[in-house]
C-alpha cells in the first residue's frame, strides 16, 4: 500500500524529473556533455548572438553558474564570447560551427526521448499538464517571493 507522500504531486514531480535526468545524462555522455551544458547550448542556438545576461535570464541561473559553464564549453569550442562593442561590461556569446552542429545531433536525440515519453498522453492531456505545471510554477514563485521578504 502506498502512503499519501509516496503519491502527492511534489513527489511524483520530484521522481520524474530524476528519471528525465538520469536518462538525459546517459544519452550525452557520448557527446561528453552535461545536461546543464546542453541546455545553455539548446537556448543559444535559438539566437545567433546573445549577451551572458540574456542567457542568465532564459536559463535562470546565477551568473557565476552559467559563466562555469561557459567556461567548459568555450574549451570544447562549442561557443565563442566576445566583448560587446555597445557596452564593454558585456559579453556576448555565439555558437561555434561545431555547437551548432552538436546542438542539431544531440536535439535529434532529445526530440525522439521527449516523443517517447509522452506515449499514449492524448494532446488534451498535454495541454491540460503544462497548465496545471505553469500554475505550479506561479504558486512556487509566488510563494518564494512572498515567504523571503
Amino acid at each position: 500500500m502506498k502512503s499519501y507522500d509516496e503519491e502527492s504531486i511534489g513527489r511524483l514531480i520530484y521522481l520524474t524529473t530524476q528519471a528525465m535526468t538520469l536518462h538525459a545524462e546517459k544519452a550525452l555522455k557520448p557527446y561528453r556533455l552535461t545536461v546543464e551544458q546542453f541546455i545553455l547550448l539548446k537556448n543559444m542556438s535559438q539566437h545567433d548572438v546573445l549577451s551572458q545576461n540574456q542567457l542568465c535570464e532564459i536559463v535562470e541561473k546565477s551568473a557565476a553558474n552559467v559563466t562555469r559553464i561557459l567556461d567548459r564549453l568555450e574549451k570544447k569550442v562549442f561557443i565563442t564570447r566576445k566583448q560587446n562593442p555597445a557596452d564593454r561590461r558585456s559579453i556576448l556569446l555565439s555558437l561555434t560551427d561545431q555547437g551548432k552542429e552538436m546542438v542539431e545531433d544531440v536535439g535529434t536525440l532529445f526530440e525522439s526521448f521527449s516523443k517517447h515519453i509522452i506515449q499514449g498522453v492524448s494532446s488534451q492531456e498535454q495541454t491540460q499538464f503544462t497548465g496545471i505545471l505553469h500554475k505550479i510554477r506561479i504558486n512556487l514563485d509566488t510563494f518564494t517571493n512572498s515567504s523571503f521578504r
